[in-house]
């Protein structure tokens, strides 16, 4: 169910990111059957400093009929209690057992009260303690620290670490203890969404496609094949539709011009490639609207530049994730509607695959059948 959202709310979270996405996660979260909307839990390390910045996220997380539930262990989370007993009124503190009847009781206490329950466990680890509350209490983790998103060696930030795939990047040497505790949580959970980000920018991983976290996977199995019959069509087809939001014109026509495809194993996700001279054509690039944000595009990206390295596409004008694309192209030219973009091509083959692209039928239905 939707809420109605007022003003100050709406206009705060269009500061955020796009109306359209935003929309779409708070649908999600709101319609989720947790019990609760996500558990989160803050680093000791400079907590001082974003303290009510980390209460500004709550407040306005429950503003919007989601309740967060804060997780404190060991040491550092009971360190972390007591700056919270004496600086904010908001909390709603428990030391309790694991019998779900107890949790269950202090989620709907706190929930009428308008307060954010606070989960202590003094004498376990975090890790422990989200083992026995995944996915009892929700499927969602969201590790909170003051550095934020994770980074490599080099100090670049890193959106998307897979923890049973082979990752383009090495972390830095600090983060290696938080790499484990999310390998540790998602193998024995594998639904658990499981992120990093700082409470400056909490918000805009919680509801942007983008985010400004890091999230941790598991790493997808992606599929190959040489041609659609080797595939479910129906699938794929339903794919394509949802990801685009049209109907596909002539599937028949469309399916046979594709000589290469990448789909993940429960086709949330696909690349579908056509042969050319110059290299390359990427016909479609299609994330299922569930899958947007958790990392699959970026890892059928990585495959599909790793097997064909001279690669061209096209855009409409108004895709909106063309930035992203501009960042993987070695160029791009903009011809009315479309954006072509090209990676690996020679300098003499442009002109080609930029007329290629353009004379490329219309694969989709348009509104009013224009």
């Amino acid at each position: 169910m939707t809420i109605l959202l007022n003003k100050t709310l709406r206009l705060f979270l269009d500061s955020i990111g796009r109306r359209d996405e935003y929309e779409f996660y708070l649908n999600k979260f709101q319609s989720g059957q947790s019990q609760a909307f996500a558990i989160l839990c803050p680093d000791r390390a400079g907590f001082e400093e974003v303290a009510s910045v980390f209460t500004f996220d709550l407040d306005f997380l429950l503003r919007l009929e989601l309740l967060p539930v804060i997780l404190l262990a060991g040491e550092d989370g009971m360190a972390l209690k007591r700056i919270l007993e004496e600086s904010q009124p908001c909390y709603n503190f428990c030391e309790i057992s694991h019998r779900e009847e107890d949790i269950t009781k202090l989620l709907e206490v706190s929930r009428r009260a308008g307060r954010i329950p606070v989960l202590c466990y003094p004498k376990e680890t975090r890790t422990d303690a989200l083992l026995s509350l995944v996915p009892f209490i929700s499927s969602r983790v969201h590790l909170i620290r003051l550095q934020g998103i994770l980074r490599d060696t080099a100090g670049r930030e890193i959106f998307y670490y897979y923890t049973q795939k082979e990752n383009p990047v090495e972390i830095a040497p600090e983060d290696a203890e938080l790499v484990r505790l999310a390998a540790t949580l998602l193998e024995a959970r594998p639904g658990v969404h499981i992120s990093v980000a700082s409470p400056w920018r909490l918000l805009q991983e919680l509801f942007t496609v983008k985010g400004a976290g890091c999230v941790f996977r598991r790493g997808s199995r992606i599929l190959r094949f040489g041609s659609i019959s080797e595939c479910d069509t129906v699938r794929l087809g339903a794919l394509m539709e949802n990801s685009f939001g049209k109907k596909l014109a002539s599937p028949a026509t469309f399916a046979g011009r594709v000589t290469g495809i990448y789909v993940e194993e429960n086709y949330t996700g696909a690349a579908l490639l056509e042969t050319h001279p110059a290299g390359r054509y990427l016909s479609k690039f299609a994330v299922g609207t569930e899958a947007r944000g958790e990392g699959l595009a970026n890892e059928l990206w990585q495959d599909v530049t790793r097997d064909h390295p001279a690669l061209f596409w096209r855009a409409r004008e108004d895709n909106p994730i063309n930035h992203w694309y501009e960042k993987q192209a070695d160029g791009f030219q903009r011809s009315g509607r479309w954006r072509v973009f090209w990676r690996g091509i020679a300098p003499e083959q442009i002109p080609v695959v930029i007329r290629y692209s353009l004379e490329k039928p219309d694969d989709f239905v348009q509104p009013g059948g224009a």
